[in-house]
């Protein structure tokens, strides 16, 4: 989907620019099939950049990683299919990006939360 071309661009930056501390993806549009929202960390590993993805279910957590490339395919089908919000987190900027009932996607700019990258 094009409309979410700002907030790919917005974390490729942050990556490109060493910023980029966690994402959350939050709001599940059914709360029934258990899953609760899934947190996304990055890693170096064999000197490329790692994506692990911790999938929250209320009974269980599962992990997967992805290239970049594969994230955004993988964000856009959560944020498309199972959630309503997406939360990405950078020491310039905090990027929230809704997507309402009818699927249209907005953005929220905030001040960020963090002043230094996780461990």
């Amino acid at each position: 989907m094009s409309e979410f071309i700002h907030f790919f661009e917005v974390l490729k930056e942050s990556i490109t620019n060493d910023e980029f501390v966690k994402l959350t993806v939050s709001k599940p549009i059914r709360k029934s099939e258990g899953l609760l929202n899934v947190y996304a960390r990055l890693f170096k590993i064999d000197n490329k950049d790692v994506f692990e993805l911790k999938y929250r279910y209320a009974d269980d957590n599962q992990f997967k990683q992805f290239t970049l490339e594969e994230l955004k395919s993988e964000l856009e089908s959560l944020l498309v299919n199972k959630f309503r919000t997406a939360c990405l987190f950078t020491l310039n900027e905090d990027l929230i990006v809704l997507v309402s009932k009818k699927k249209l996607v907005s953005y929220r700019d905030n001040a960020p939360s963090f002043k230094n990258k996780l461990p």
